[in-house]
């Protein structure tokens, strides 16, 4: 009787079936990486078609039959119902996987023999149980726009996996799946299972992994696994979130707030995270950067907006309740934010348009303050000398008043940027010993800089898109007041329509 091996790697493929894309990424697999890796791996390929959309099932079983040999084992499963999100096909997926690492890739994915032949070095010897590789964006017609979705200043090196997370977001193309290999028991089902029932799907592979991670160190590299189709979630894809919500029977900005907030909070109850941890968290996504608390209030004010215009959009006030209970406690630096957030709600139940829509854009601004000169204002809890003390991932970082732009950097590096001899990273105990004798150099050092309204431009961009020119409008222009005289049926007609 012939003994069974145990794959070194379980890849576990979760696709709709889409041909050109399914059959697209076994060429780029198979043609990149060396046959030594793909002989140790265990290949999973998980159908989750939806029954709206035609699928070549006969297409796919061809190609899994012609590169059958190349891999330890082959397996072609259908799901037995359709899974609305990835993270719920994933999660169904990774039932059949028996390797010692997982690597759980979407179809959408276009592998580099650079970051294969990395892969393939790294389960050779690991040094850590998770390993993380880099990867590049190309526009949706091919276009490669070269943004990293992580930026490094080393090729290889280690830090928390809990840290890595804060500095480049929960919900953001750093933490997707693909890029990502890790030990299999590590991707708990019991408690991935428990966030998707009580939290919300969206990301819940990465609150798994940070309640089982944590501060355990991983491995990452610099050198590009794959290219990935650049998807601009929060001014795209509108369709596709909001097919979503109608068909799962959630409010329209679910994932952004509820279930941001309800992984959060079972971090915090299990001991995996913190309030302050959540006031540290960004979301970095190519050359962008906000804090991970701002996607909640941003998404919050339009779930509320859009529960105005429909009613059955409309958060209870229990739940209402919960989200600004939730902010209170990781923002309490915003507590006029919060006054503000509680007359909006107030102001969606019983007034008029006229004041409604002013009472957005007025906490909308009031939001985007950190999005002006300087730069995550709300991060800055102290100053010493020409020193801003702001929180950071690693702890607190010591920066120039004036040093905004660098001060950007240090945070979107996912190592620590301590080799700048103007950055100096602290820990809380280091905080409350610090005697900071460094003078200023000149008086004008010691203020911050002036914040002002940048001035607001129309781009060639929106000559060529009508939808984005009436945003334009509607946001800096009075279109708000304009809108108020309108009637309201004529309102949610427009606002389906254009935002």
């Amino acid at each position: 009787m012939t003994e069974q091996v145990q794959p070194r790697l379980s890849l576990v493929v979760p696709t709709m079936g889409k041909n050109n894309i399914t059959l697209r990424l076994f060429d780029t697999l198979v043609t990149g990486a060396a046959p030594g890796l793909l002989a140790q791996t265990e290949l999973i390929v998980f159908l989750n078609a939806d029954p709206r959309t035609k699928v070549d099932v006969s297409a796919i079983e061809k190609c899994l039959e012609t590169h059958r040999h190349r891999f330890l084992s082959c397996r072609f499963v259908r799901a037995d119902k359709f899974h609305l999100t990835a993270e719920e096909s994933a999660y169904a997926a990774v039932a059949y996987a028996t390797g010692e690492y997982l690597w759980i890739a979407g179809d959408k994915r276009i592998f580099l023999p650079e970051g294969l032949a990395q892969l393939a070095a790294y389960l050779e010897a690991p040094q850590t149980p998770c390993a993380y590789f880099n990867s590049v964006w190309q526009t949706s017609d091919g276009y490669t726009n070269v943004h990293p979705s992580t930026h490094f200043s080393k090729s290889i090196a280690t830090m928390p996996y809990k840290t890595f997370v804060q500095g480049n977001g929960i919900n953001f193309i750093a933490t997707s799946m693909g890029a990502w290999v890790f030990r299999r028991e590590l991707l708990d089902r019991d408690v991935w299972a428990h966030i998707i029932k009580n939290c919300g799907p969206h990301f819940s592979h990465v609150a798994t992994l940070l309640k089982t991670l944590g501060k355990t160190e991983i491995l990452y590299h610099a050198v590009y696994l794959y290219i990935s189709e650049a998807k601009a979630y929060h001014d795209g894809d509108a369709n596709e979130w909001s097919d979503y919500s109608k068909l799962a029977g959630t409010y329209r900005y679910y994932a952004w707030t509820f279930g941001l907030v309800r992984q959060f909070q079972y971090l915090i109850d299990q001991g995996s995270y913190s309030y302050a941890d959540i006031r540290r968290s960004m979301c970095s996504e190519g050359i962008q950067l906000s804090r991970q608390i701002d996607e909640i209030y941003n998404h919050f004010i339009l779930q509320i907006q859009v529960g105005w215009l429909i009613d059955k959009e409309r958060v209870t006030q229990g739940e209402f309740g919960e989200i600004l209970t939730f902010l209170s406690r990781v923002c309490p630096e915003r507590g006029i934010v919060n006054g503000m957030m509680r007359r909006l709600y107030a102001a969606s139940l019983d007034k008029k348009v006229s004041d409604f829509v002013l009472d957005v854009r007025e906490v909308q601004r009031a939001v985007a303050m950190d999005h002006q000169e300087l730069r995550f204002a709300t991060l800055v809890v102290g100053q010493v000398g020409d020193c801003f003390i702001r929180l950071h991932p690693r702890g607190y970082l010591l920066s120039r008043v004036r040093d905004n732009e660098d001060f950007m950097l240090a945070y979107k590096l996912a190592d620590p940027p301590a080799q700048h001899k103007r950055w100096t990273i602290i820990s809380d105990s280091e905080l409350a010993r610090l005697r900071y004798e460094t003078k200023a150099k000149h008086i004008g050092a010691l203020f911050p800089v002036h914040v002002r309204r940048p001035e607001r431009k129309i781009s060639g961009a929106l000559k060529q898109r009508p939808r984005l020119l009436v945003r334009k409008v509607y946001n800096g222009l009075g279109g708000a007041r304009l809108l108020s005289y309108l009637p309201k049926g004529l309102v949610v007609h427009l606002w389906r329509h254009l935002f």
